[in-house]
């Protein structure tokens, strides 16, 4: 027999599979009242591009991300040599750029397809070439 905190889990688990196979997003008291103090909803709010309360899972919102928030801004860059996109002058193995990726979609963008962080990331790379250090 299941105790009461094991159905609680088993029913919050059903509840998040249902979420996730409608593509909707989690919304629970605690997220709802989180995303009020939390400063990357907020820069994200202010920031990044949304249609119907959410924000767009796409190349453009993934670039602003990295062109503008501190944690990124001009820390990539793209190496043709190597084909590779650099971290801080090291190459990002793939380790490395599914680590951003997690980030990313922690922080701002939950759900965001790892191959649009991976496109971001090149082209961002590509820019952060062109632009001279001040």
């Amino acid at each position: 027999m299941l105790s009461e905190k094991q159905v609680e889990a088993v029913e919050q688990t059903a509840a998040e599979l249902n979420r996730r196979r409608t593509q909707k997003p989690a919304v629970t008291q605690s997220a709802a009242q989180k995303s009020d103090d939390n400063p990357d909803r907020v820069w994200a709010k202010q920031n990044l591009r949304w249609r119907d309360g959410f924000p767009l899972l796409d190349i453009a919102n993934a670039m602003r991300v990295l062109d503008r928030h501190e944690d990124f801004k001009g820390r990539f860059r793209y190496n043709d040599d190597v084909d590779k996109v650099l971290d801080k002058g090291s190459i990002m193995l793939d380790w490395r750029v599914l680590e951003v990726c997690a980030d990313i979609q922690e922080r701002f963008l939950p759900n965001i397809p790892e191959n649009v962080v991976r496109a971001a990331l090149t082209v961002n790379g590509n820019r952060n070439n062109t632009i001279k250090p001040s």
